[in-house]
C-alpha cells in the first residue's frame, strides 16, 4: 500500500499518542531542557556583561568575579539540566518502545491470519524492528534537543534584535534567504521517503524470504544466480538511495554554504556601524562571537524536523499494524459437549496479495467424530489447508458454520477454542532452545514422564535419547539440527503433549522418508486414540487408514469415502492415487490436466 511522507506536523501528531505511555517523562524533559536552554544562554550574557563593563570602564574585581561565577553556573546548570533531560526522555523513550513491541505482539496474536499473510516477510519485522526502534531513538534524543536547539534559536534571535535591531536583522538576512532551499530540502526529502521506504521492505523481504528458502534453493536452483531476485532489489534499493542523494546534495550544499556565509554579512555590516559610532565595541563582539555561531542551531533544527516526516511515516505503519482488525471473541465460554467437528455450508474467500478476493471454499460441509481419523487431500490449491485453519478460527468463514464441541467457534472465546485443538503445521516452527523447552511450549507443568510418554506415542523418544545431551540437547534456529521427519515427529510430541481432544495436522507428513513413514503412520494411530484427527495429507499412504477421506478440488469437497471406495469410484482421488510412487506426488505430473 503506498502512502505520502507526512509532514513535520502531521509526523509529530502521529508520534504523539504513540508515546502515551511515558508523556509525563516526556513533558518534564521537555521542562527540563527549557530550563537548560535559559543556563546554556547565560555564560554569553554574562562575558557580554562583562565586556560592556570593560569597554565603559565600570568594571570591578567584584563585577568581574560575579560574571565569572554567572557564567560557570550558567554551564554547570546547562549540563546537568540538559543531561537530566536527557535521561528522562530517554526513560520515556524505553517504556514507549517496550509497551509498542507489547501491545503489537499482542494484537498479531488476535489478527486473522490473512491480515498477515498479504504482507512481505520482512514488512511485519522491519516495522516492528526497525520503525519502533527508529521512533525509540528519535523520542530519546528529540525532546531535549528540540527544546534546547529551538530555544537557543529563537532566545538568541531575539537577545540580538533587543541589542541591536538592525545587526539582528544582519544576522537573520543569511536565514531568510536559505529558508527557501530548506523548505524545498524538506520537500524532495518528504517525496522519496515513502518510496525509499517501500524499496527497503522489498529488500528486507526478499533477503528474510531467500535465507528461509536457502534449503529448497541449494536443491532445486538450476539457474546461475539463486540470488538474482533478492541481488537486483538490494540494487533497486541502493540506486534508489543514490538517486535521492544526487537530488538532494546541490540543496543541501547551497543551504549549508549559504548559512555558513554570514560571516560575510555580519562582518563587514558590524565593522561599518562601529566605525560610524552607531555599535559599541561589546556589541560588535557579541555579534562576532553569538551571530556567527547561533545559524548552527537552525542547521541541526532542520535536521531534526525533516526526520519528524519521515518518522511520522513510520509512526503510521507502527499505527496501521496496531489497528488491524481482531477476531471478536465472546466473553465467556460456550458450553461443549462430545469433541466432534462439525462444517456447515462454509463458504470463504480472502484477499491476495493486491487485496483482489479469491474464492477459496465454497459450500463444504463434512462431520468428523471422536476416535476417527479424517483426511483432507486433493491437489495443490484445493483449498485443504483454508479449510483446516478455518476450524481454527485463524479466518471467520463468510458464510456457513464451524462448530467444535456442538458450539460455534465465533462464539468460543480464543483460550477456549485453543483448549480444544492442538494443531500441527506442515512448516514446523522450533524454537532454538532444547528439545525439552519446545516439548512444554505446550504444557509447561509437563512432568518428565509425561514429556516422554508423548514422545514416545509420536515415535520420536528414540532419536532423542540418541542425541549426546538427550531432551536437554539444543536443536538451533527452527530446528535446524533436526531432519525434517524428526521435526514433524516432535511437533506431533508436542501435540500430543497439549493432550487437547481435537488435534488438526496441516501436511504434517509431507517431509518424511520412507524409513520414518511406518513410524509416523503409528504415531498417528496413537493420536486418534479418543480424540478426533483430522490430517491435510501430502502422502496419501500415510492416511489409507483414514476413517473418511474428503477430496478437495477447486474449494470443493468432490468426493469423500474410504480408501478402497474411493479408489473405486475411478474419480479424482484414484487418479490423484496412481500418481503416488510410493512416497510422494510425481513433481512432473500435471494433476490438474489428469482431472479435466
Amino acid at each position: 500500500m503506498s502512502r505520502t511522507t507526512p509532514s513535520p506536523g502531521q509526523g509529530l501528531r502521529l508520534m504523539w499518542p504513540l508515546a502515551r505511555h511515558g508523556r509525563s517523562f516526556f513533558l518534564a524533559s521537555a521542562a527540563l531542557a527549557f530550563a537548560g536552554t535559559v543556563c546554556q544562554l547565560i555564560p554569553y550574557w554574562a562575558i557580554y556583561h562583562a565586556l560592556n563593563a570593560v569597554v565603559q570602564g565600570t568594571t570591578s574585581h567584584e563585577q568581574l568575579r560575579t560574571d565569572v561565577l554567572l557564567a560557570l553556573g550558567g554551564v554547570v546548570g546547562m549540563a546537568g539540566l540538559l543531561g537530566a533531560a536527557t535521561w528522562t526522555s530517554h526513560r520515556a523513550a524505553f517504556a514507549t518502545l517496550e509497551h509498542l513491541r507489547l501491545s503489537i505482539g499482542e494484537r498479531l496474536g488476535r489478527v486473522p491470519l490473512g491480515q498477515l499473510t498479504r504482507r512481505r516477510s520482512g514488512e511485519i519485522q522491519r516495522v516492528v524492528n526497525d520503525d519502533v526502534e527508529r521512533l525509540e531513538s528519535f523520542l530519546a534524543h528529540a525532546v531535549p534537543d528540540l527544546i534546547s536547539t529551538a530555544g537557543v534559536l529563537f532566545g538568541t534571535t531575539a537577545w540580538l534584535l533587543w541589542v541591536d535591531w538592525r545587526m539582528g536583522l544582519v544576522s537573520l538576512s543569511v536565514v531568510v534567504v536559505s529558508l527557501p532551499l530548506m523548505i524545498r530540502g524538506a520537500n524532495l526529502g518528504a517525496d522519496k521517503t515513502a518510496a525509499y521506504g517501500a524499496a527497503m521492505a522489498t529488500m528486507n523481504g526478499s533477503m528474510v524470504e531467500f535465507v528461509r528458502g536457502l534449503p529448497v534453493i541449494r536443491t532445486f536452483h538450476r539457474s546461475s544466480d539463486p540470488f538474482a531476485e533478492t541481488s537486483a532489489a538490494i540494487r533497486a534499493a541502493t540506486g534508489f538511495q543514490a538517486e535521492w542523494g544526487r537530488q538532494l546534495v546541490p540543496t543541501y550544499t547551497l543551504f549549508y554554504t549559504l548559512l555558513a556565509s554570514n560571516v560575510v554579512v555580519i562582518v563587514p555590516a558590524g565593522l561599518w556601524m562601529w566605525q560610524a559610532g552607531s555599535l559599541g565595541t561589546a556589541d560588535l563582539l557579541l555579534f562576532l562571537i553569538v551571530g556567527l555561531g547561533y545559524t548552527s542551531s537552525l542547521m541541526k533544527l532542520m535536521q531534526l524536523v525533516t526526520q519528524l516526516g519521515r518518522l511520522g511515516l513510520g509512526a503510521a505503519m507502527i499505527t496501521d499494524l496496531g489497528n488491524l482488525p481482531v477476531l471478536p471473541q465472546p466473553a465467556e465460554a460456550a458450553p461443549l459437549g462430545r469433541p466432534q467437528v462439525e462444517v456447515t455450508d462454509v463458504h470463504f474467500a480472502h484477499l491476495d496479495m493486491e487485496g483482489r478476493p479469491h474464492q477459496a471454499l465454497s459450500g463444504v460441509s463434512f462431520r468428523a467424530e471422536p476416535g476417527t481419523m479424517t483426511a483432507i487431500v486433493g491437489p495443490s490449491g484445493a483449498g485443504k489447508s483454508t479449510l483446516a485453519s478455518l476450524i481454527c478460527r485463524f479466518w471467520d468463514v463468510d458464510e456457513g458454520q464451524v462448530s467444535v464441541g456442538g458450539a460455534d467457534v465465533r462464539q468460543m472465546p480464543f483460550d477456549q477454542l485453543m483448549s480444544q485443538i492442538a494443531f500441527v503445521l506442515q512448516d514446523t516452527f522450533l524454537f532454538d532452545d532444547t528439545i525439552e523447552a519446545n516439548l512444554r511450549l505446550a504444557r509447561p507443568d509437563a512432568t518428565p514422564e509425561e514429556l516422554h510418554e508423548a514422545a514416545r506415542a509420536a515415535r520420536a523418544h528414540d532419536f532423542i535419547t540418541a542425541l549426546p545431551e538427550g531432551y536437554r540437547t539444543r536443536i538451533g534456529s527452527r530446528g535446524a539440527r533436526l531432519s525434517g521427519g524428526e521435526q514433524q515427529r516432535l511437533s506431533i510430541a508436542r501435540a500430543l503433549l497439549k493432550d487437547a481432544p481435537i488435534i488438526v495436522l496441516d501436511e504434517a507428513t509431507a517431509y518424511v522418508d520412507p524409513e520414518n513413514e511406518a513410524a509416523l503412520q503409528e504415531a498417528l494411530s496413537s493420536l486418534v486414540q479418543g480424540r478426533t484427527l483430522i490430517v491435510v495429507a501430502h502422502r496419501l499412504s500415510t492416511v489409507v487408514g483414514a476413517d473418511q477421506i474428503l477430496v478437495m478440488d477447486a474449494g470443493r469437497i468432490v468426493e469423500r469415502g474410504r480408501h478402497s471406495e474411493l479408489v473405486a469410484a475411478d474419480g479424482l482421488y484414484a487418479r490423484l492415487w496412481d500418481a503416488f510412487d510410493g512416497e510422494a506426488l510425481q513433481p512432473s505430473i500435471d494433476i490438474t490436466e489428469k482431472t479435466r
